[in-house]
């Protein structure tokens, strides 16, 4: 049997044992990405443990866990509980998990197993990772400071995932060190007694903020300024034979306007030209479809332009709550989305400069969901484009990427594989409980929507791609044309990925390794020539 953390620490602390113990110190602390806050911590730390309630907003999750400290700032267990963001800290866990860390390796153990279900190799002095967590932060710099040094590099393991990873740490001053971690950069400040005193991420403007009455950080160095995020340029490029026009369209079931960007082909006076909607995929995201760690991803951009010079106009939208377009009711689900699509399909038939009977659908990821969902809806559309769309519930493509995320990092097979997976799913569960919209998306069938439609489909899809497979594309060609629909091609395009970037491997967990994010040239190709012949 081993010895408790508070047996380790009373053996190795000699007289000082005897010491009365310090009383514990409790801080708040706020993660915000400009002014939306994406988490929030309560910590509460004595010589012995620290204690820590996570929310993480984004992801609906609260992760409550205790660090019991070891020697040389290091740990010696974790024991975390995962419940939906809602709950109360006192509410059934939905996963427990208690992490051990023994010299050369991390010993986990779910719920009430009386024996560890999965072993991992580390080094020693291995330390915790939990994302977004400030408490986490602490302890590497803590531990940081006891190894010595101006530049220290340490080990850490990912409870998500159970990756290992290297942070380093390099001290810029007394009161300030960087941490890198991830790919990512924390300018951090620190008191002399070793507390995290807050820090940012310039480059993904995050920062972690101490609240309330007695920061102890007041007369520190001063943090940097977060890196000046330019306005995304949304107009057209220069000699371009196409206009890019700033447009707000009505949507009346949400109650708002969606800000977007038109482009209009030159044309004759009084001609009409063939037009698109773009539907972006899952999660909040602007009229380019960009994601920022991800430098120069911009898909709807590329899209636009390459449609805008064969004579196709194209409006694509900020989606709610992102850049110009307010958030409408709360916890919507890709119904609600659909909804915008069709006010945005009302919109372009108004306009005079487009052509009312030459309209299109172009959906990638959710979008291509959407799409589904709004054709089957409107015979009237002249094409679908989907790209990197599911021909299963949200919940077989869930597992499926589970599984292939957990193959990809821990290289698990057979039972060991299958335990992590159920260790997985409790996590899973608590978001569910969280989000009126991952509810709708793991039971939402899109095969009863493919029958109904009626007008030519393109389907494109990356023949790497891991998070939607393959073979979906041609499941999902199989579906509409069981509905008696002929008109139905499949591009499948080689070394292409989920983000329509040129990737052999196309494994998700691999995409910050990618040299390029622009979209594959085959792929603005295939959906221009198909659609400039469709909508002649």
């Amino acid at each position: 049997m081993k010895l408790s953390a508070l047996a380790v620490m009373a053996a190795a602390g000699g007289a000082h044992a005897q010491q009365p113990p310090a009383p514990p110190l409790s801080s708040d602390f706020a993660v915000t990405v400009g002014s939306d806050t994406i988490a929030t911590e309560h910590v509460t730390r004595d010589a012995l443990q620290v204690s820590s309630d996570l929310v993480v907003k984004a992801q609906g999750v609260r992760i409550s866990f205790t660090m019991r400290l070891a020697p040389g700032a290091t740990v010696s267990e974790l024991l975390t509980d995962a419940r939906p963001a809602g709950a109360p800290a006192s509410s059934a866990s939905l996963q427990r998990a208690l992490i051990a860390f023994t010299g050369d390796s991390v010993l986990v153990t779910m719920g009430s197993d009386a024996e560890p279900s999965q072993r991992f190799a580390v080094p020693a002095a291995t330390l915790p990772f939990i994302n977004l967590s400030s408490a986490i932060v602490e302890q590497i710099l803590r531990r940081a400071r006891v190894v010595g040094g101006s530049s220290v590099q340490l080990p850490v393991f990912a409870v998500a995932g159970g990756q290992l990873l290297q942070a380093t740490v390099r001290w810029t001053s007394p009161d300030s060190a960087t941490l890198e971690l991830g790919g990512a950069t924390i300018h951090a400040r620190v008191s002399p007694e070793g507390e995290f005193l807050g820090g940012i991420v310039p480059d993904q403007g995050v920062r972690f903020t101490r609240v309330g009455a007695g920061d102890p950080g007041a007369s520190a160095a001063p943090l940097p300024t977060p890196a000046a995020t330019p306005s995304p340029d949304y107009s057209a490029p220069s000699g371009a034979p196409y206009t890019a026009e700033e447009v707000r369209v009505p949507a009346p079931r949400a109650g708002i306007e969606l800000a977007g960007t038109l482009t209009i082909p030159e044309h004759a006076r009084g001609g009409r030209v063939p037009a698109v909607v773009m539907i972006t995929g899952s999660g909040p995201e602007d009229r380019d479809e960009a994601i920022p760690i991800f430098p120069g991803y911009r898909p709807f951009r590329e899209i636009a332009d390459t449609l805008g010079r064969r004579g196709i106009a194209v409006l694509r939208m900020d989606d709610r709550g992102v850049g110009g377009t307010p958030r409408g009711p709360s916890d919507p689900t890709s119904a609600d989305f659909a909804d915008d699509i069709r006010a945005a399909l009302a919109y372009l038939r108004a306009r005079p400069e487009i052509d009312a009977h030459a309209l299109g659908l172009v959906g990638h990821s959710e979008g291509a969901l959407i799409a589904l969902m709004v054709g089957a809806t409107d015979p009237a559309l002249r094409t679908v484009v989907l790209i990197a769309g599911s021909s299963r519930t949200g919940r077989q493509v869930s597992d499926a990427q589970v599984r292939a995320a957990i193959e990809s990092r821990l290289h698990l097979t057979g039972t060991a594989l299958d335990s992590a997976i159920l260790a997985n799913e409790p996590a899973r569960q608590a978001q569910l409980a969280s989000s009126a919209w991952l509810r709708f998306w793991f039971d939402y069938d899109p095969r009863p929507a493919a029958k109904q439609l009626r007008m030519p489909v393109l389907i494109v899809q990356g023949a790497t791609d891991t998070q939607v497979t393959p073979d979906q594309a041609e499941e999902l060609a199989s579906a509409i044309r069981s509905g008696g629909n002929r008109d139905v091609t499949v591009q499948l395009v080689p070394e292409t990925n989920h983000l329509l970037v040129r990737d052999p491997d196309g494994s998700f967990t691999n995409y910050s390794s990618l040299q390029s994010f622009a979209v594959n040239p085959p792929v603005l190709g295939s959906l221009a020539d198909w659609l400039a012949a469709k909508m002649r």
